[in-house]
């Protein structure tokens, strides 16, 4: 008896009433999460691996174009100057060996004109690496920006100073986290 009227309540209750309005809550709840989604790591990184800036473009953070653009110009302003000044030692380095010259810039060795080779393409060299890293850090600050750009930091979220129990309940300061859902 207790079974058959445990089972007609749980009929009961499962179903719905044929005048009831449909619930269009969790739907609208459905379309925000899907526009949330719809910002996509993947298309900010793909934008800014084909041209930099683009993926900050489409991330909203315009602010970040400027210093990218700046830091890639000084850069390849740096590898510039160091390739120019290794192409022209190593000219002055190959006219001297073939001796047609005996002295360039104050340097009258074949030894001295060689480290002057070296020196510049060294730093040419290491120009191009950082280039290549400032590329790479655009396209990997595009994708954490895609992925946190939904991320919700509220007031919920605070650090505040407190006291706290210490040894025979003397009062101690600390530092409270306090975390709402």
């Amino acid at each position: 008896m207790l079974a058959a009227g445990l089972l007609l309540l749980f009929l009961m209750v499962d179903q719905k009433g044929l005048a009831q309005k449909p619930d269009t809550e969790p739907q609208n709840r459905q379309n925000q999460e899907v526009a949330k989604e719809e910002h996509s790591p993947t298309k900010a990184a793909l934008l800014s691996a084909v041209t930099p800036g683009l993926g900050q473009v489409y991330n909203q953070k315009y602010w970040k174009i400027p210093i990218l653009y700046a830091g890639g110009a000084f850069v390849y302003y740096l590898y510039d100057y160091y390739n120019d000044r290794f192409n022209e030692y190593s000219n002055a380095y190959n006219s001297f060996i073939n001796k047609k010259i005996t002295e360039y810039n104050g340097i009258t060795t074949e030894e001295g004109l060689k480290q002057a080779k070296d020196f510049y393409r060294r730093y040419r060299d290491l120009n191009t690496i950082i280039l290549v890293g400032v590329y790479l850090v655009n396209i990997v600050d595009a994708t954490v920006d895609a992925y946190l750009f939904n991320f919700d930091v509220s007031k919920d979220l605070s650090l505040r100073p407190a006291t706290l129990n210490g040894i025979n309940n003397r009062r101690v300061p600390g530092v409270s986290l306090t975390i709402r859902f």
